[in-house]
């Protein structure tokens, strides 16, 4: 089976169906925080549902408790890709919820085998669900079943008014089948079957309601009484099929050829055929793969299962739900099951994270889910069959198992399946025995390791603004000050290269920030590894930082500085000397992500080191403040900061409104900004303080402080500290301060309490 991919595309460009690739190889090898930038481009997914992604709290307790009854918190369930998967000329990346190691990549591996075949093709049933209406007390159930069957248009059309919106969309009561069951000590019954159309919805609730509507008229015609009312979950009318082709040669393994392969295989699913004990595990399987994509999906799983196993045993027995066989040199495998499910209502529209999968899955329909989920199934079950068929379970199941917990603990892929192995050799698949494994091949070979290690480590300083902020950016001079607290780079060697693990950052409350800082230092990579031309380098990049992003404190231009000269370093350049004009251009490429038009100030400052003289020009002026004597200052960390780029488009929005008003403040911190230059030349501290207040007071005018931030310069004030203000953007972050030397860390004592973190720094101490 071969499939036109020149069809394909010209099929996605009329349909609009998802067209990102599911073919993405080594996803699995690539941190955490590159996985999510994958998503984030690939499905242009907004900086809030990334964030619910990485933390989990897609689905919140204020969600919970409209969800279930005594709600008391969010359990959560580890989320995964399921890649590879090409079903009916479509891409299709399937999100898995699952707790259980190995299924997602079995399913992942199973449809890459697959989608050598030309992938799977679907075929499902028209959403028609079914609900009963349970009659008793019949003196002659047959006659009732007749009487039925003659006012079968009354009943549709007495349904089909109580359900105006569903049939609107095209669905409605379609037929009805009456069904005498022998009920043992309670009689013959008539159960009346109720075929309703219910279109893009599961449809559970709607059916229920049709039933109670239309059961006084049964019960009328009928002469019993009716007792159960209600959905079934064997959807028999609902099935969903799905199907593959393997040719043999992409079945073969080191043992075996393919064809001996796919007869053990057709071989094994027969006995899942005739044995129920095998059939049990046989179709465990299954669901570990679609209950899983149902889960992450907002579909009712537990529906879908009980549906799934009565199915197993419609004619009495039960049976695995697959069929193998071996057809013009291919494996052909299929699956057909009923699956009940919905893309419109229910957990779709009350869970937040739901409609983020749907974005991924590039599912449009619930027809389109229900195919996708049998394809799901089946390519699980594909998986298992053919470990089991080969290595066996151990080297099958329990391989893949110690793989994906060799993951977990960070070994690197290369080695991955050493350590792997030994876990297996030990008979211990445990992350503990991963990490004691992993630590001894490392500590055996430190010597090699050492000598192909590069000895490549930057370290760049943080920064704070000391007089200027908002007025640099309309040509005004600003003043800055290198900290002696930074961002250090580490490049190693990597053969998985070139990657970027996610940062360390010191972290003293909960910043929402954050989240979006960490994602855009992951874009900022790829752009400088563009820039120096290292795309495909075997590297890693690791980062380590003291400073907290989002506080002002030049975290953005820490990280660009310190990452270009750690490439440049890597490339042989030398970045050395108090002002590179070439490496400031690439810091702020890089800046450029994080703040869209940068002054250059925080760029410069930390590229330049020490106390700072900048106006962005042109032309340009950087120029070290030669100070009289060192003076010394104290940051404390007050509440989580806004975005630099939302704040400097806030003051350009009301300089618009009022540009009289809003021009007079920016020329009045350029003016105060110059006097702290003297002030700073000649040592005179206290009017450099005085200075300070008076720039807080402008900068408050200008409307990027906040009351928090106001506080905290009362707070200072209150500790007769020399002069306060706002650092940075504004909007939260921290505040500075200025103090006596001799007070500096008496103050730091007795200010803990009242921020979440006091740090100290100085100003004309040589770096």
């Amino acid at each position: 089976m071969k499939i036109n991919r020149r069809t394909i595309r010209k099929q996605r460009q009329i349909t609009g169906t998802q067209s990102i690739s599911s073919r993405v190889p080594g996803f699995y090898r690539l941190p955490v925080e590159q996985r999510l930038a994958f998503l984030a481009r690939s499905f242009n997914l907004s900086e809030k549902e990334i964030s619910e992604l990485r933390n989990g709290d897609s689905l919140r307790i204020e969600h919970a408790v409209n969800l279930v009854e005594n709600a008391v918190g969010v359990f959560g369930v580890p989320l995964g890709l399921g890649l590879n998967f090409f079903i009916d000329g479509h891409e299709h990346i399937i999100p898995l919820a699952i707790e259980e190691a190995s299924i997602i990549a079995a399913a992942s591996r199973a449809a890459l085998m697959i989608r050598a075949g030309g992938g799977f093709s679907t075929e499902v049933d028209e959403p028609i669900a079914i609900g009963q209406v349970q009659v008793l007390d019949l003196d002659d159930p047959k006659r009732a079943a007749g009487a039925i069957d003659r006012n079968k248009q009354r009943i549709i059309d007495a349904a089909n008014i109580s359900q105006p919106r569903m049939v609107a969309r095209g669905g409605g009561m379609r037929n009805l089948e009456p069904r005498i069951i022998d009920g043992g000590d309670v009689g013959k019954m008539l159960v009346i079957h109720l075929h309703i159309d219910v279109r893009e919805a599961m449809g559970a609730n709607a059916v229920s309601a049709v039933c109670e509507t239309v059961a006084p008229l049964i019960q009328e015609i009928t002469g019993g009484r009716v007792n159960l009312r209600i959905l079934s979950n064997l959807a028999d009318r609902r099935l969903a099929r799905a199907r593959f082709a393997i040719p043999f040669e992409h079945l073969a393994t080191g043992a075996y050829t393919g064809e001996r392969v796919a007869r053990f295989m057709v071989e094994a699913d027969r006995l899942a055929h005739v044995d129920p004990y095998r059939a049990a595990t046989h179709n465990k399987g299954i669901f570990n793969g679609i209950c899983a994509a149902a889960l992450a999906l907002g579909q009712d799983w537990r529906a879908i299962e009980a549906g799934g196993h009565a199915y197993a045993a419609r004619d009495g027995q039960y049976r695995g739900l697959t069929a193998y066989a071996v057809e013009n040199k291919c494996l052909v495998g299929s699956i057909e099951l009923p699956l009940q499910v919905g893309w419109v209502g229910g957990a779709i529209k009350s869970h937040p994270g739901v409609r983020t999968m749907q974005k991924i899955s590039g599912i449009t329909s619930s027809k389109q889910l229900a195919g996708v989920l049998a394809a799901v199934g089946l390519g699980q079950n594909f998986a298992a069959l053919h470990a089991l068929c080969t290595d066996g379970i151990q080297k099958g199941h329990m391989a893949l198992h110690a793989r994906s917990v060799a993951l977990s603990v960070g070994v690197p892929s290369d080695e991955v399946e050493m350590v792997a192995g030994e876990m297996i050799r030990r008979g211990e698949i445990k992350v503990a025995a991963a990490e004691t494994i992993y630590n001894e091949m490392h500590n055996a070979a430190r010597p090699r390791l050492q000598d192909e290690s590069l000895p490549v480590e930057v370290f760049a300083p943080g920064k704070v603004v000391l007089f200027g902020e908002h007025a640099t950016v309309y040509n005004y001079p600003g003043i800055t000050c290198a900290l002696d607290i930074g961002m250090k780079i580490r490049i190693k060697r990597d053969p998985d290269g070139p990657r970027f693990l996610k940062p360390h950052y010191k972290q003293v409350f909960p910043v929402e920030g954050t989240d979006i800082e960490v994602r855009r230092f992951s874009r900022a990579v790829e752009l400088a590894l563009s820039i120096y031309g290292l795309q495909k380098e075997p590297i890693a990049i690791e980062v380590e930082s003291d400073l907290v992003p989002g506080m002002g404190l030049g975290s953005s231009a820490a990280f660009s500085t310190s990452l270009c000269r750690a490439l440049s370093k890597y490339k042989g350049e030398d970045t050395s000397g108090f002002f590179d004009p070439e490496l400031f251009k690439k810091v702020q490429q890089l800046e450029a992500i994080f703040h869209g038009h940068p002054s250059g100030m925080d760029a410069a400052t930390v590229l330049s080191g020490g106390v700072l003289w900048f106006r962005k020009g042109p032309p340009r002026e950087i120029l070290p403040i030669r100070m009289a004597h060192y003076m010394t200052g104290l940051i404390c960390l007050v509440e989580p900061g806004a975005s630099t780029i939302e704040l400097v488009q806030k003051v350009k929005d009301r300089r618009r409104r009022d540009p009289e008003t809003i021009d007079g403040i920016l020329k009045q911190i350029g003016e105060l900004t110059v006097d702290a230059g003297i002030a700073l030349g000649t040592g005179d501290s206290v009017e450099l303080g005085r200075l300070m207040f008076k720039n807080h007071e402008l900068l408050a005018r200008l409307g990027v402080s906040t009351p928090a931030l106001d506080q905290a310069i009362e707070i200072l004030l209150d500790h007769n500290v020399l002069g306060a203000k706002l650092t940075g953007s504004g909007g939260g972050g921290a505040v500075i301060a200025l103090v006596d030397p001799h007070r500096q860390y008496e103050l730091m004592d007795k200010l803990a309490d009242e921020f979440a973190r006091v740090m100290p720094f100085a100003l004309g101490i040589p770096s």
